[in-house]
């Protein structure tokens, strides 16, 4: 497969050299490796619609091999979440955890909340489009923990207790029937079951792609999980790739001050690669208007980003540069890839710049392959 780059520009990868990492892992599966490789991309409201990020899942796997849809909220926990290939429902009294704007205990993890709930009656279902083989239940293990089962159809597979000394998360992997494409979990009380999400795995290997998106989020809501929390739950998910993609919030924020938004990203970084070994690559935010006028301080945070990016180890991709630089997005409302808050994209819009990622990703794949000798043609 060849990546083309249809309806936006090859951004390329500003340094690229430092993904070294990730690319190794993508050259060991072409070159026959039976691995998984995982991509956790966290990010605004660009990466929760899962539209931008269902491009690039979808063309890393075709190049890769498909090893599973990856992490995803343990049910609807917003009433428009929403994941490619995915559908969940969550009857009965569950309390999630996350999206109160600080009001909440900070018990939670990368996908941004948790649900909870002591009610035996309550339920979640969560069904892919494709089967999986195997199954991550991701939950908080706490003291007075409830426990919960984990069905597939009409067959328990596993009874899991949430019960735990002190804080921590707990994760059980389970091995499904063939053909599984659905899974129910259901709280058996005697205390709290708070879940932070299921992931997929097919059993092939390939590619794994997360998307952990919330709406309306800024970078700084990753300093508001449990440090410990959330460290260890990306270690449990183990990334070979870590994707930020922050900024269109915060330009929309009137209170945004430079110097704290800097203080804040470095913290963030700082606590997002705590004791992984991934690569990671910030993305700076998508051409944007403020009240029909370009942010002011977008220069400032792009090159904040920049800079903080190649302090802390990652690589920079500029979403603006990719769609035609500055009011690029005029443009992109004219032709139907952009919606009318001229901020959001529609789905020809985040098609076209999944593919320029994709673009900027083979390019410095490529360009990695030839400097150490590899083969570098296009399948």
């Amino acid at each position: 497969m060849i990546w083309l780059v249809a309806l936006a520009q090859l951004a390329s990868i500003e340094g690229a050299s430092r993904l070294g990492p990730f690319f190794e892992a993508l050259a060991r599966l072409e070159a026959g490796a039976q691995e998984t490789v995982r991509v956790t991309h966290l990010g605004d409201s660009h990466i929760a619609a899962d539209m931008w990020t269902a491009h690039l899942r979808d063309g890393l796997q075709s190049r890769f091999g498909d090893g599973g849809r990856g992490f995803v909220l343990a049910g609807r926990a917003w009433r428009s979440y929403g994941q490619a290939g995915v559908r969940m429902d969550s009857p009965g009294r569950w309390r999630v955890d996350g999206l109160r704007g600080g009001l909440d205990d900070g018990l939670w993890a990368p996908g941004g909340c948790s649900l909870a709930t002591s009610d035996p009656a309550a339920t979640t279902r969560v069904e892919s489009s494709t089967p999986f083989t195997e199954l991550d239940v991701h939950y908080l293990r706490q003291p007075g923990g409830g426990c919960f089962e984990v069905r597939v159809g009409d067959r328990r597979l596993a009874r899991v207790s949430s019960r735990g000394p002190w804080l921590l998360t707990g994760d059980r992997r389970i091995e499904v029937p063939a053909g599984a494409k659905s899974v129910e979990l259901r709280p058996l009380g005697g205390g709290e079951t708070r879940l932070l999400g299921v992931s997929f795995r097919s059993g092939a290997p390939g590619i794994v792609y997360d998307a952990l998106g919330t709406n309306g989020a800024q970078a700084r809501d990753l300093l508001r999980p449990d440090a410990e929390l959330l460290a260890d739950l990306l270690q449990r998910l183990g990334p070979n790739l870590m994707v930020l993609s922050y900024g269109a919030n915060e330009l929309y924020d009137e209170n945004l001050d430079p110097q704290r938004y800097a203080a804040g990203l470095a913290r963030v970084l700082t606590r997002v690669r705590r004791g992984t070994s991934s690569a990671c690559l910030l993305t700076g935010p998508p051409d944007m208007l403020r009240d029909r006028r370009q942010p002011e301080l977008g220069p400032t945070l792009r090159s904040t980003q920049r800079t903080l990016a190649a302090a802390h180890g990652c690589a920079y991709w500029d979403a603006q540069e990719a769609m035609g630089g500055r009011n690029s997005i005029r443009a992109w409302k004219r032709s139907g890839r952009a919606r009318g808050d001229f901020v959001h994209l529609t789905r020809d819009g985040y098609d076209a710049l999944g593919a320029a990622l994709l673009g900027a990703l083979s390019e410095a794949y490529s360009t990695h392959q030839t400097d150490k000798g590899g083969d570098v043609s296009a399948r």
